[in-house]
C-alpha cells in the first residue's frame, strides 16, 4: 500500500468517525427531545400549507384531553374559524413568525409559537408550532392583577375617608381633614372639593382641621390654597379647627390670610354658613317681592 492510499484511507476513516459522532449526537438529541415530550407540558405540532395537522405530540395534550396524533388530518383553519388562532395560523402560513398566548381550552393557557416552514427551494410549506403550558403563570398574573385592583380600591377608599366631602346643609359642604396633608394629597382634595361644589351647586365650603394628626403651617398653607381656588369660582370658604399656636405661627411667618375666614370650631363655621344662606334667601325673596 503506497503513501497516497494510506492518506486516502485515513481521510475515509476520519469522515466515517465524523459521521458516527454526528449520528450519536442526533441520537442523543432525539433521546433528549423524547424525554422532554414525555415529561414537559408542551405540545409540538405541524401543519401543511393548507392548514391540515400533520403531527401533534407532547404531554401538554393531556391538558386538552387529547392523545398523540389525535388531530392529524384535521384542517385547523376550518376548525378555528372565528377565533384568534385562525388569524395566527393565517399569518404563519403567510410567512410570519407569530408568538401569542392561546387559551386552548377553558382555563388552559399555552404560550404558543407558530413558525413558517419552507421547502428546499425556500417556498412556504406549512407551519411548525410549539406550545408551552402557561396556565399557572396566567392564573398567578390574574391573581396579582386582582390584588393590585383591590389595593387600588382600598387606597381610594382610604383617600376618601381621609378627606370625605359631606353635604351638611343645603348649599353647604364640609371636608373634615384627617391626618397630615402633603402637596399631592392637597391637589387631589382640591380637585374633589371643586367637583363636589359644582355637582351640589354649593355656596359655602368648610375645611375642618380639628381631626388632623399633624397640623403644621405647611398643612394650613395647603388648606388656604384650596380655599383660594374655591373662591375663584364664587365659593365662600371657611377654615375651622385651627389651633391657636398654628394661627400665631401663620401670622409670624407672614402667611397671607387676606379674604380667608377662620373659625375656632366646626360648630362656629357651620353657624356662620347657615346665617349666610338665610341672609341670601331673604335677599332673594325681597327682590322677588319688589
Amino acid at each position: 500500500m503506497n503513501e497516497s492510499e494510506i492518506i486516502a484511507l485515513r481521510a475515509e476513516a476520519t469522515e466515517l468517525r465524523e459521521r458516527v459522532d454526528f449520528m450519536e449526537f442526533q441520537a442523543l438529541s432525539l433521546s433528549t427531545l423524547a424525554k422532554v415530550m414525555q415529561h414537559a407540558r408542551i405540545v409540538l405540532f405541524s401543519m401543511n400549507q393548507h392548514g391540515t395537522t400533520t403531527m401533534s405530540d407532547g404531554r401538554g395534550l393531556e391538558l386538552l384531553g387529547q392523545k398523540t396524533g389525535e388531530r392529524v388530518g384535521i384542517n385547523e383553519l376550518e376548525a378555528t374559524k372565528g377565533t384568534p388562532v385562525h388569524d395566527y395560523l393565517q399569518r404563519a402560513l403567510a410567512g410570519e413568525t407569530v408568538h401569542e398566548m392561546v387559551e386552548a381550552a377553558p382555563g388552559v393557557h399555552f404560550d404558543t409559537w407558530y413558525m413558517p416552514l419552507r421547502d428546499p427551494d425556500d417556498r412556504l410549506d406549512g407551519v411548525l408550532g410549539l406550545a408551552v403550558d402557561a396556565t399557572d403563570r396566567v392564573r398567578s398574573e390574574r391573581r396579582l392583577a386582582e390584588k393590585l385592583k383591590l389595593i387600588e380600591q382600598q387606597s381610594e377608599t382610604i383617600r376618601e375617608l381621609g378627606a370625605p366631602i359631606i353635604k351638611v346643609w343645603d348649599q353647604i359642604l364640609c371636608m373634615p381633614i384627617i391626618g397630615s396633608v402633603d402637596g399631592d394629597r392637597a391637589g387631589r382634595m382640591m380637585e374633589d372639593l371643586l367637583t363636589a361644589v359644582v355637582r351640589e351647586q354649593a355656596r359655602f365650603a368648610i375645611l375642618d382641621l380639628t381631626g388632623a394628626e399633624v397640623m403644621d403651617t405647611s398643612t394650613v398653607d395647603h388648606m388656604i390654597r384650596i380655599l383660594t381656588a374655591a373662591r375663584t369660582i364664587g365659593i365662600e370658604g371657611v377654615l375651622s379647627g385651627v389651633r391657636p399656636a398654628v394661627a400665631q405661627a401663620m401670622v409670624t411667618l407672614g402667611i397671607n390670610l387676606e379674604g380667608l375666614r377662620m373659625m375656632r370650631t366646626l360648630h362656629d363655621a357651620l353657624a356662620w354658613c347657615l346665617e349666610g344662606t338665610v341672609t341670601a334667601r331673604r335677599a332673594g325673596n325681597g327682590l322677588r317681592a319688589l
